[in-house]
């Protein structure tokens, strides 16, 4: 892939990233513009001081894992396929029912006892015995180097997602954090204020501590 427009670091157990993706997608197609997908795990980001045990540290494990089949993916066939492949992992973590048990430890531990590549990599048009790379750590140095890379690019203290404009040198952001997915003129007119913000070379930071969960059917049940 050249000339890429933008990167988007992601995990796929992020809920987030999943949404902001949607909008990325939108803008993407509407504007034409080429996007690289690229692994930031949220296991490396956290497992220092976490409890092992918890469904929220197993959900992160979770998500290496599954991180570790888009870089074998991508090691094999190139940057190309990702986008569908993580489209393909997203539509089955975050667009499947909620369980019937509320709260977010239910959907944790519901995500992680329903793990299933087999069928994301068949949607995505993949090789299925790509799955067998979940469980080989081989996998881990390079998702490590782009987790860092995602954190050198935003001076650090990030989470997920990371947008980077204009790869590796341009402007980068952790976020935009969206709980919708915004869509048509909506979709390009938060496009263009988030670029004219990393285009501002003296703009810092804007945030808020008030947060809607993401709006996808898996959370449906959490906090009602």
């Amino acid at each position: 892939m050249t000339d890429v427009d933008l990167e988007m670091f992601v995990d796929p157990v992020c809920p987030y990233c999943w949404v902001t993706s949607r909008w990325v997608v939108e803008v993407a197609t509407q504007r034409g513009l080429q996007v690289r997908w690229r692994p930031i795990s949220l296991w490396l980001l956290n497992r220092e001081g976490a409890d092992p045990t918890s469904s929220l540290s197993r959900l992160h494990r979770d998500g290496h894992a599954r991180l570790r089949v888009m870089v074998a993916v991508e090691q094999a066939l190139g940057p190309e396929p990702i986008g569908a492949l993580y489209t393909a992992l997203g539509e089955a973590i975050w667009e499947a029912d909620a369980p019937a048990a509320d709260g977010f430890r239910a959907v944790t531990e519901d995500i992680v006892a329903s793990r299933d590549l087999v069928t994301p990599l068949a949607a995505a048009g993949l090789p299925v015995s790509f799955a067998d790379a979940a469980e080989d750590a081989a996998y881990d140095g390079d998702i490590s180097t782009s987790t860092d890379e995602a954190l050198a690019r935003v001076g650090g203290g990030a989470g997920t997602p990371v947008l980077s404009f204009g790869p590796p040198d341009g402007p980068a952001f952790f976020g935009p954090v969206l709980a919708r997915v915004p869509e048509g003129d909506q979709a390009l007119a938060v496009w263009d204020a988030v670029t004219t913000l990393a285009s501002t070379a003296s703009f810092a930071e804007l945030k808020r501590s008030q947060r809607e969960l993401p709006q996808v059917p898996r959370l449906a049940r959490v906090g009602s």
